[in-house]
């Protein structure tokens, strides 16, 4: 490779340090007289930093907002008036109501499938058996599968009869709805005393997660699964967390972005209720290589690079120096510099 595309290849990698540490550090590569092994008989107050062996990774970190993840609408049944309604921020567990209509609570069944239809004897399918999973979670005596038998009819009465409705042996919208677990209500846009039509509730999972918008080219970086590092400002220590689903999004730019969910173990940890986070995926290893800070780095020559080695008398020697990948503020480089040696960086 030639000095001058070394040159470029470097720079270019320490701009991109530059770029995912933006708000921690600024580096920049020195400039210097380039004379080879130069001499600095006065450098005792110079601050210095190690030579490193171990292994560099390049990571990419994505801005992004802690919050409960995209709300899901619940829809109204299409008929009857709303009587009540949660408030933002109440959590709705199974059986529980959703919300009122005609003065009839619509409770809160666990499932992924939408009720799109009255459930009774004789049906078969996949929100039959969401009902019959809800029945026998409740207590009662049904068989978990796709079929609304004899069981599962005597099972919907009794459940009606506990509740105060009135007892047919069929299941519709003015009953119960579906949602994916227990939900938090993120906003209510239904309106006591109108119609039980369009969106009545938005709801969201009660697990706190992050989501980051990352730009399409860093995609990879953040697959779904990928194990990543999250750190909530506000809320101490970084955790860890793994990417949980990534869909296409648009840039105010026009370019493609990809929009990541993140969850995470906080443990015990009391987090604020809004606040900004940052994720961190890892990237490219380069394992077992010597590396010095990048902002040990000096011109040296016409497109080259080199350390101010610093000896134990606190004189420095100008050592040229190969730059090789470029990661978390760190150079690999090869050259007349060994593993513990401590070349001078800005103080």
């Amino acid at each position: 490779m030639s000095m001058s595309r070394k040159a470029r290849t470097v720079t270019t990698a320490v701009c991109l340090v530059a770029v995912l540490g933006a708000g921690t550090a600024t580096w920049a590569i020195a400039t210097a007289p380039a004379t080879e092994a130069a001499e600095h008989p006065t450098a005792h107050h110079r601050a210095t930093a190690p030579v490193t062996r171990g292994d560099l990774v390049e990571s990419r970190t994505a801005a992004g907002t802690l919050g409960y993840g995209a709300p899901t609408p619940v829809p109204g049944t299409g008929s009857g008036t709303i009587t009540w309604l949660p408030r933002p921020g109440q959590v709705v567990h199974r059986d529980e109501p959703l919300y009122a209509v005609d003065e009839r609570p619509v409770r809160a069944f666990t499932g992924t499938t939408p009720l799109w239809r009255p459930l009774t004897r004789g049906l078969r399918g996949a929100d039959v058996r969401q009902l019959n999973e809800n029945l026998a979670a409740l207590g009662y005596d049904v068989a978990e599968d796709d079929r609304f038998g004899p069981r599962t009819a005597a099972a919907v009465r009794s459940w009606q009869k506990d509740r105060g409705l009135p007892v047919t042996g069929t299941i519709d919208a003015g009953q119960v709805a579906f949602v994916d677990g227990t939900v938090r209500v993120a906003s209510v846009p239904g309106q006591l005393g109108r119609p039980a039509a369009g969106d009545v509730l938005h709801v969201t999972s009660t697990d706190r997660v992050v989501t980051a918008t990352v730009p399409q080219r860093d995609a990879g970086s953040f697959a779904v699964g990928t194990a990543v590092r999250v750190l909530v400002n506000g809320g101490g220590a970084a955790m860890t967390g793994a990417v949980v689903d990534a869909v296409p999004a648009d840039s105010e730019d026009g370019k493609q972005d990809v929009t990541v969910t993140v969850s995470f173990d906080a443990g015990d940890r009391h987090l604020p209720e809004a606040a900004s986070a940052q994720v961190t995926a890892p990237g490219r290893t380069e394992r077992d290589v010597l590396s010095v800070p990048v902002s040990a780095l000096v011109a040296h020559g016409s497109s080259g690079y080199a350390v101010d080695v610093v000896g134990e008398d606190g004189q420095t020697r100008r050592v040229p120096v190969e730059v090789g990948f470029v990661a978390d503020g760190r150079a690999a480089v090869t050259g007349d510099v060994a593993e513990g040696a401590r070349v001078a960086v800005p103080s």
